[in-house]
């Protein structure tokens, strides 16, 4: 058992509820039977990472390690004073689309029965995005946009959703024509409700993309934070823990570094991001 005289380790996921936080809880679990730490774990919902008008937690000493996405991680490291370094590990899903690697696609989903049959037909129409932190569901279609030299006024209306669920949500509903969703959330919800799931479709899949990043505030240090990612990439050879986590689609970890986020890095500047 972790020791009960340790300073605790701090985690903050901010990608629940999208990704079940369950998936993060047995994550640091495992992190403080191997550390032999405490390890807690606060959900942030609000957005997929601190950026622009969101407060630092680990410039303010509130966090030690986070999950998050990709452009809050830019920005962090973009400052020039940065409050985190990348934890040079991944998590790698099940789709056959990743090749066992770190990565994720952005899916653009519609309803079952909607005209379009692909992004550029969707002139017109409203579109839904869980927040303007996300890689998957803000910044890809930005950076789509950006590639056939149109801009927002593409779309008849832009929702705020909240989260990639209650995207999938509204267009099921027909709050909204079409979203881009993180392809392990979307995995994730065709295996929890197959119903809701057969009401849509995928017009296109952007990316792969780098799999959401995982930082260490820079005062947790170098030797911790190799513990932390040495902890990660074994965590494969736990079977019972392996077995838990295929519920989420969840295969391993596998090494990742910052020239793994070289193209976003480049695509956020060119929109003034970064």
């Amino acid at each position: 058992m972790p020791s009960s005289q340790a300073s605790p380790v701090r985690a903050i996921t901010y990608l629940s509820p999208s990704i079940p936080e369950d998936l993060f809880r047995i994550v640091v679990d495992h992190l403080a039977q191997a550390l032999d730490l405490p390890v807690l774990l606060e959900v942030e919902s609000r957005v997929s990472g601190p950026m622009r008008t969101e407060q630092d937690p680990f410039a303010m000493d509130r966090a030690d390690l986070g999950f998050l996405c990709a452009p809050s991680y830019l920005y962090l490291e973009s400052l020039a004073e940065p409050s985190i370094e990348l934890v040079p590990a991944g998590f790698v899903f099940a789709d056959p689309r990743y090749e066992r690697q770190a990565v994720y696609y952005s899916d653009v989903v519609v309803a079952r029965d909607h005209s379009a049959s692909s992004f550029e037909e969707l002139a017109g129409c409203s579109w839904g995005y869980n927040d303007e932190c996300s890689l998957s569901g803000y910044f890809s279609a930005l950076q789509r946009l950006n590639e056939l030299e149109l801009n927002r006024k593409f779309f008849s209306d832009l929702v705020r959703t909240g989260s990639h669920l209650s995207s999938l949500a509204a267009v099921v509903k027909g709050d909204i024509d079409a979203a881009a969703i993180d392809s392990n959330v979307l995995a994730m919800q065709r295996r929890a409700d197959p119903e809701m799931f057969g009401k849509l479709q995928v017009l296109e899949s952007w990316g792969p993309f780098p799999i959401q990043p995982i930082v260490a505030s820079r005062r947790l240090g170098d030797e911790l934070r190799e513990r932390i990612s040495s902890a990660l990439l074994t965590m494969s050879e736990d079977r019972a823990l392996m077995k838990d986590l295929a519920r989420f689609g969840l295969i391993g970890f596998k090494p990742i570094d910052e020239e793994a986020y070289e193209a976003e890095r480049k695509a956020l500047r060119s929109l003034g991001e970064i």
